[in-house]
C-alpha cells in the first residue's frame, strides 16, 4: 500500500502531463506567398518559412496573438493579430501577404502593380453619396443604388487609380476612384484584383 501512495505523485503528473499534450493543437503552418514569412505566437520566438515549405507549431485553447511578416514590401499576413483557438486536433494555416489597400493603390499608381475588375462580375459607382434606407443600398441591381451604379465586365483592366469615401445610406467605406469615358467610377475594393509585376494576385485589406 505504501508503494502505491509514493506512485501516485508521479502517476498524477504523468496523466496531466498526457492531458496537456492532447488537449494541445497542432497548427500546420504553409507558407504559400512568394517570399520567407516569420510568424511568431504569443510573443514566443519567431519561426522562418520559406516559400512553398511548411512548419508546425502546438498551441492550447484559448486566446492567442500571432505577429506574421512576409520579406518584402508587404504589409502583413492573411492572418488575425488576434484569434481564439478552440480544441481541434489539427489547424492548418494557409499563409499569404497581404497589402493595405492605401498602398496597394500608391503601388498602382506607381507602376509596381496593376488592377483589374474581379473575375465574375464588378460594379462601380457614379457618385460618393446616395441618401436613403438600409433597403436603398442593399444591391446593386435595385433601389436608389441601381440608379447610380454600373455593372462592368469582369477581368477588364483598371487604371489611373486613388483613394476616395463613399457613403453609401449612411454607411461610409473607403473605395477606389479611377473613371472611364470620362465617367468618374468608384470600386469597392472586393470588385478589385490587384496583381504584382508577376502577375500574382496579392490579397488586399482595408
Amino acid at each position: 500500500m505504501t508503494w502505491m501512495l509514493r506512485l501516485a505523485p508521479a502517476l498524477l503528473a504523468l496523466i496531466f502531463t498526457c492531458h496537456a499534450a492532447s488537449a494541445a493543437t497542432l497548427v500546420k503552418i504553409k507558407n504559400s506567398g512568394y517570399s520567407e514569412v516569420r510568424i511568431a505566437f504569443d510573443g514566443g520566438q519567431a519561426m522562418t518559412v520559406a516559400p512553398g515549405s511548411v512548419a508546425q507549431a502546438t498551441l492550447n485553447p484559448g486566446d492567442h496573438t500571432a505577429d506574421c511578416h512576409f520579406d518584402g514590401s508587404y504589409d502583413g499576413c492573411n492572418l488575425a493579430t488576434n484569434f481564439t483557438l478552440g480544441e481541434p486536433k489539427e489547424l492548418e494555416l494557409n499563409l499569404r501577404p497581404t497589402l493595405t489597400l492605401q498602398h496597394a493603390v500608391q503601388l498602382t499608381q506607381a507602376g509596381m502593380m496593376r488592377a483589374e475588375t474581379s473575375r465574375d462580375i464588378a460594379w462601380a459607382t457614379n457618385t460618393l453619396d446616395v441618401q436613403g434606407g438600409a433597403s436603398d443600398c442593399a444591391d446593386y441591381n435595385s433601389g436608389k443604388l441601381a440608379g447610380v451604379s454600373r455593372r462592368l465586365k469582369g477581368r477588364m483592366a483598371v487604371g489611373n487609380l486613388s483613394l476616395a469615401t463613399r457613403t453609401l445610406c449612411g454607411e461610409a467605406k473607403a473605395v477606389v476612384a479611377t473613371a472611364m469615358d470620362g465617367a468618374p467610377l468608384y470600386f469597392d475594393p472586393r470588385f478589385l484584383i490587384f496583381r504584382d509585376a508577376r502577375g500574382r494576385q496579392i490579397l488586399v485589406t482595408q
